[in-house]
C-alpha cells in the first residue's frame, strides 16, 4: 500500500544558516522544500505551482513575510491558499502575524515535534485551528543565559541521526564565517545612523544565533533591537564592542565543540 504523498512545502527564508538547518530538517522528514529568499520569489512560485504549506520568515529583503502573506490572502483563489506559518525568533507580539493572515507561528529554533504536528495538520486544510500558546518571556540578566547551549546542536545531531555529523559542522561553519560579516555591516550601518538597516541586520544575527544555540548573543541582539526602537541609534553605538566580544566568546565555545565532534568522528564514536 502506497503512503500518502507528502505536502508541497515552500521555505521562505533569506538567512543561509536558517536555510541550511530547516532544509536539512525537512529533507530528513521526507520533504523536498522549495526555497524562496524573499516575498517576491514566494509570489512568483505560487503563480507557477500550488503549495500546501509556506514556512514564512518575517524579515526578508525586497518584500517581507507579512506583506507577502497579505497579498496571497487577498489576491489568490481559495484552492491556491496554502497554510502559512510565520518563522520568527520573537516570543511576544506574534498576534500581528495571525492578524495578517498567517495560520500559525513557529519560534526559532524550531522544535521538531511542533513542525511535525503542523505539517500533519496541513494535510487537512479544513483543520486550521491556530496554536494560541506562546512561550512566556521572562526578564533575565544576560549572564543567566548560556554562551553556547550545546543541547541545541545536539538536538540537531539527534534529528539527523541517519546522516553524518558533517551537517552540524556545515551549520557551524556558516555561522562562524557569516557572523563577522554581519557584525561589520551592523557597525557600518550604525555609523551611518541607518536605524532600519541595523534592525534588519540584528534580526538576521539573532535568528542565526538561535539555530546554533548562542543564547546569550541572541538575547543581546533582542535587547538591542528594543533599545534602538525606544531610544534611537546613539545609545546603541556603545554596545557594538559588546556584540563583538560576545561573538568572540561564542566562537571560542563553538571551536571547542567542533574539535570535540571531529575527535569523536575520527575515533568512530
Amino acid at each position: 500500500m502506497m503512503g500518502e504523498p507528502k505536502q508541497k512545502v515552500m521555505l521562505a527564508e533569506d538567512n543561509e544558516v536558517n536555510q541550511h538547518l530547516m532544509g536539512r530538517i525537512l529533507s530528513r522528514m521526507g520533504y523536498e522544500p522549495v526555497l524562496a529568499k524573499n516575498g517576491n520569489q514566494v509570489l512568483n512560485k505560487i503563480d507557477r505551482e500550488d503549495f500546501d504549506v509556506i514556512l514564512m520568515d518575517i524579515q526578508m529583503p525586497e518584500m517581507d513575510g507579512v506583506t507577502a502573506t497579505k497579498l496571497i490572502r487577498g489576491h489568490y483563489p481559495s484552492e491556491k491558499q496554502p497554510l502559512i506559518v510565520a518563522l520568527t525568533a520573537e516570543v511576544e507580539g506574534t498576534e500581528k502575524y495571525l492578524a495578517a493572515g498567517m495560520d500559525d507561528v513557529l519560534t526559532k529554533p524550531v522544535q521538531l515535534e511542533a513542525l511535525e504536528a503542523l505539517l500533519s495538520r496541513a494535510s487537512n486544510k479544513t483543520d486550521r485551528a491556530v496554536n494560541t500558546e506562546r512561550p512566556q518571556k521572562t526578564a533575565s540578566a544576560l549572564n543567566d543565559f548560556q554562551i553556547l547551549e550545546r543541547q541545541v546542536l545536539n538536538d540537531f545531531r539527534t534529528l539527523l541521526a541517519e546522516e553524518t555529523d558533517e551537517s552540524v559542522l556545515e551549520l557551524i561553519a556558516l555561522f562562524l564565517t557569516g557572523t563577522p560579516v554581519l557584525i561589520q555591516k551592523i557597525e557600518l550601518a550604525a555609523d551611518q545612523k541607518a536605524d532600519e538597516e541595523v534592525l534588519k541586520l540584528l534580526h538576521t544575527l539573532k535568528g542565526s544565533c538561535s539555530q546554533v544555540g548562542a543564547l546569550r548573543l541572541h538575547q543581546l541582539c533582542a535587547r538591542l533591537e528594543t533599545l534602538i526602537k525606544q531610544s534611537g541609534m546613539d545609545p546603541f553605538l556603545a554596545f557594538i564592542p559588546s556584540v563583538k566580544q560576545e561573538f568572540s566568546e561564542v566562537k571560542k565555545d563553538l571551536d571547542e565543540y567542533v574539535l570535540e565532534l571531529k575527535e569523536s568522528l575520527d575515533s568512530g564514536g
